[in-house]
């Protein structure tokens, strides 16, 4: 049986970006998504499905050797807190069904696979802290980082019994900090508002802040994302029972980006109207991380000139 690697979420950015990273080096990919793709790609076999399928997903590991999994389907930090009971189907039930398939099938036939998980910076808490290591204080109040919370812990804990036999799953997950991009706009994380202003500085519109100017935050480029996703999971063995990694190129204040952006573009405007909700998860989220475990497993390395970090992706 030819092997495949499944990515769920493929119409995200995430998704998409790893799925074409992983054609361009010979890979053969099935896709899924609640939605119809964005773009489709002749080699690709898409599926027009939600994660919560339990039924579809048996199906998938019965019908195909799954040698590896990248599962980005999921509820983002806003949109979690809007809606706890779907967050809990779709980040935490869906989750742990989609492990525990891959470990099942892993031991049905003597072989392990690769998972990759998305963590996010949101695990942290209750306080805001600096240099985050991926060790430190992890107590998350919103639903989103206890679900991401949850996965660590439950993919680490069933990568700890495939390991002592060799066979079932091999675990790896990055904390990501707020991914900015050059040629999208997210929307429904704490986060987004860094994308969002430069969209606007960028169109010389003005741009309405939910978060206080003094409010920090680490970033990483959508470039660095995907090579950082592709370098883990390429890694043969990973000395380390920790199963997750920190990731950052830079951190900076919500008024550091708009001082940036106004010399930049001098047209540009920004009003603040800052929103309790949003506030009230960036001030339990790291203002930067400690990057020092990814550097020693892939060389991962940390751009620390916040300009010229912008700069890059602005220019792209």
């Amino acid at each position: 049986m030819k092997e495949r690697i499944l990515i769920t979420g493929n119409n995200g950015e995430l998704g998409s970006k790893t799925l074409k990273k992983l054609l361009s080096i010979g890979k053969s990919v099935i896709a899924l998504d609640i939605n119809d793709p964005k773009e489709k790609i002749h080699s690709v076999k898409y599926i027009k499905d939600t994660i919560t399928n339990k039924q579809l997903i048996n199906s998938i590991f019965n019908d195909y050797h799954i040698s590896e999994v990248y599962h980005f389907a999921a509820l983002l930090s806003q949109s979690a807190s809007q809606n706890p009971e779907l967050a809990f189907e779709i980040n935490e039930k869906s989750s742990k069904n989609l492990i525990d398939c891959v470990y099942n099938f892993g031991i049905r036939n003597n072989c392990i696979t690769r998972f990759f998980f998305p963590s996010s910076i949101a695990v942290y808490g209750p306080r805001k802290i600096k240099n985050a290591s991926e060790q430190d204080i992890i107590k998350p109040t919103t639903i989103y980082g206890n679900n991401k919370l949850i996965i660590e812990q439950y993919g680490s804990k069933l990568h700890e019994k495939s390991i002592s036999k060799k066979i079932g799953l091999d675990f790896r997950s990055i904390r990501f900090p707020g991914v900015i991009s050059y040629d999208t706009v997210p929307s429904g994380g704490t986060t987004d508002y860094a994308p969002q202003m430069i969209n606007c500085a960028k169109k010389g519109e003005k741009f309405e802040c939910k978060l206080s100017p003094k409010t920090k935050l680490p970033f990483i480029g959508i470039d660095q994302t995907i090579s950082s996703i592709i370098d883990l999971m390429n890694l043969e063995i990973i000395e380390s029972k920790f199963r997750v990694f920190n990731v950052q190129e830079a951190s900076f204040s919500v008024k550091e980006l708009s001082d940036f952006l106004s010399k930049k573009f001098p047209s540009f405007q920004i009003a603040y109207n800052e929103d309790k909700n949003f506030q009230s998860v960036a001030d339990t989220w790291p203002s930067s991380l400690n990057c020092k475990k990814a550097n020693k497993f892939w060389n991962f390395t940390t751009e620390k000139d916040f300009e010229v970090f912008l700069e890059k992706i602005i220019n792209k």
